[in-house]
């Protein structure tokens, strides 16, 4: 007999936990880029982030999903840390509809008879629509159906499990109640959902297992519980996902101090505003509800002092030149977001490029250290390539696909002008050399630090007809710059070794605004492509004949 209640226990959470996870990923398909734009959009003020956490989750039913879908936009730079952290908490807030539609609807209907339709006609959606977004809503009605039906299987257990497990005896001491509290967050530890946890006290109270005050107990400690979510999700992430979790982690720890101690007071009072006589069901899920909004409400005077703390902390990995600073596992949740972090990152490499760059041209810094910056921003762009890998086995939508094969293209090219610029670097140069011989160099170079920052795409202004412009310019300057290095050599003025390395050295150069113009090309796509919502915007391009390259017409011969 018990063995056989805890089987249908386990199975009653399982269908749960596997409705929730279809539910939640049917719907962020089905919604397709309408969640990126509302958490775009609407979290320019603090009254606004907090109703997008609020609709957003109880339109997805997953406070982790949106979390995480948060995190995403802290790391592709959409968003600011306090911006998310309320997002994060209007989603705490609006985890709690799921309790509300289990005390209202789990308890009040025959569940059987309302699963089994939305099963049938979502599994029909799924089938024949497959990965579409009718399809996604298919299997969200079926995540829907799964839901109901676990609810079901927990409340026939329970209502025979009371004679055996004396949980209706838990007395108001202390000790009780911290027994009720460790309960409630090893319940949401074990499942990794906060949200299964509260349906499964639920459902518990409603059977007449757990008395209300316990159970006010246990959803304390689940909230607190699903700060483990978070904390495990966050392994090994971003700076930026580390200190949104820590927020998150602050918010729900907060709840002890505030609502463990007052759980008596707290009931009396929906008690008196509702009436004795309302379902415990419906008292446990007021409860939730008003310790989220209490802690809310305490917790918002001091978050633009938490957010300037935490940003303070977890510096230590962004100063790492190999870091990545926008890209981590929690962003792969949301594949379009996934999309903008890498475009993001991208940049970055490109910055530190240009940088390395930059110090080449003005020659002061030694070439062994130019090599070791290289190879720091070489090791970044390994695990740039790393992480695209990782998009492509989850997949993203087909519209965006290319991207992936144009990032490492793009990675290509900035590698090809670091190894230039490097090459550069090694080549010696006479302290002295003839007038007509430093000017032109000089001239070249003066063009290639201009150039470096048109081929900023992080910069207003930024234009590939400009660059192709610029390159033009640095076309003729080279040419002149190679004549008079010849001009020189064949006087005498300098020595033929000399001669060599210059043009072996201008030659690199020209390698180098070649590579960096290519990877301007696609990064000027890349931001029409981040602009636009999937299938609206600029098409990417294969091709490479409109890009402002001049490697076809180099004559590499002296």
């Amino acid at each position: 007999m018990i063995f056989q209640m805890v089987f249908m226990f386990a199975g009653g959470v399982a269908l749960f936990l596997l409705g929730m996870k279809l539910l939640t990923d049917g719907m962020k398909i089905a919604a397709g880029n309408t969640l990126r734009n509302m958490l775009a959009k609407y979290t320019s003020t603090m009254a606004k982030g907090i109703a997008a956490g609020i609709v957003i989750t109880a339109l997805v039913q997953s406070s982790s999903a949106i979390i995480f879908a948060t995190i995403g936009f802290v790391n592709a730079g959409l968003m600011s840390l306090l911006q998310a952290v309320y997002v994060i908490l209007g989603s705490n807030v609006g985890t709690t509809l799921t309790g509300w539609i289990v005390a209202t609807v789990g308890f009040n209907v025959n569940l059987q008879q309302l699963a089994m339709p939305v099963l049938a006609v979502g599994m029909l959606l799924w089938l024949v629509y497959g990965t579409d977004k009718k399809g996604a809503l298919g299997q969200a009605l079926v995540g829907f159906a799964l839901f109901f039906m676990g609810i079901d299987v927990l409340k026939n257990t329970f209502e025979g499990l009371g004679e055996i497990v004396p949980f209706d005896q838990v007395g108001h001491d202390l000790p009780s109640m911290l027994l009720m509290l460790l309960i409630g967050i090893l319940l949401t530890t074990l499942m990794q959902s906060s949200s299964a946890a509260i349906a499964v006290v639920l459902t518990a109270v409603a059977a007449g297992l757990v008395p209300v005050h316990a159970a006010a107990a246990l959803v304390i400690g689940a909230d607190v519980g699903t700060t483990s979510t978070a904390l495990f999700a966050v392994l090994g992430a971003t700076s930026n996902a580390k200190r949104a979790a820590i927020a998150h982690v602050l918010f729900n720890l907060l709840k002890v101090p505030v609502a463990f101690p007052f759980i008596g007071i707290i009931l009396s009072g929906i008690y008196f505003v509702f009436g004795e006589g309302t379902s415990t069901p419906v008292v446990i899920a007021i409860f939730h509800t008003t310790i989220k909004l209490i802690g809310l409400f305490i917790f918002l005077p001091f978050t633009s002092k938490i957010v300037n703390y935490l940003n303070s902390k977890f510096t230590e990995e962004e100063r790492k030149p190999e870091t990545t600073r926008y890209l981590d596992d929690t962003v792969l949740h949301t594949p379009s977001l996934a999309v903008s972090a890498l475009i993001f990152e991208l940049k970055r490499v490109g910055r530190k490029t240009r940088k390395l760059i930059r110090s080449t041209l003005k020659g002061k810094r030694p070439a062994k250290e130019i090599e070791q910056g290289g190879k720091g921003v070489e090791e970044l762009a390994f695990t740039v390539g790393e992480y695209i890998q990782k998009m492509q086995q989850i997949g993203i939508p087909n519209d965006m696909e290319i991207v992936l094969p144009q990032s490492l293209r793009v990675l290509q090219y900035f590698s090809e002008a670091r190894g230039h610029a490097i090459i550069a670097s090694k080549i010696p140069r006479a302290a002295s050399l003839p007038g007509s011989v430093n000017t032109t160099i000089e001239i070249l170079e003066e063009l290639m630090r201009s150039f470096m920052k048109i081929t900023d795409s992080e910069k207003s202004g930024f234009s590939v007809s400009q660059i192709r412009e610029m390159v033009q310019q640095m076309e003729s300057s080279y040419e002149i710059a190679k004549n008079a290095i010849l001009q020189a050599g064949s006087k005498g003025d300098i020595s033929i070794q000399q001669m060599v390395d210059l043009h072996e050295q201008i030659r690199n150069y020209r390698r180098i605004w070649d590579q960096l113009s290519k990877a301007a090309y696609y990064l000027d796509q890349f931001n029409q492509l981040i602009e636009h919502e999937p299938g609206t915007g600029p098409q990417l391009q294969e091709s490479e004949t409109d890009q402002p390259t001049a490697e076809k017409q180099e004559n590499v011969t002296v």
